[in-house]
């Protein structure tokens, strides 16, 4: 697990294997910057104050915003399913 160095950031890192790979699963406020460095595809990130859901896209190094009231399961054996 890695956290973020800066003061007043609440961003956290943990990794998960998927397909022999790595995806990561970020924790992070709403008023922090979501990281792109070295976040694999299909990563999720969740904003700890809104309850905000977000999918990373690295061909476009880029997060976007799960529907709201749609639902995403997350399943280290097979990746995620919508």
């Amino acid at each position: 697990m890695a956290k973020s160095s800066k003061e007043g950031l609440m961003v956290t890192i943990l990794r998960h294997v998927v397909y022999n790979d790595f995806t990561h699963d970020v924790r992070c406020l709403s008023t922090d910057t979501k990281p792109t460095d070295g976040i694999k595809n299909g990563s999720t990130c969740i904003e700890m104050d809104t309850g905000s859901g977000f999918l990373f896209d690295a061909t476009n190094e880029e997060w976007h915003e799960l529907p709201s009231g749609g639902s995403v399961i997350i399943n280290p054996a097979s990746g995620v399913e919508f």
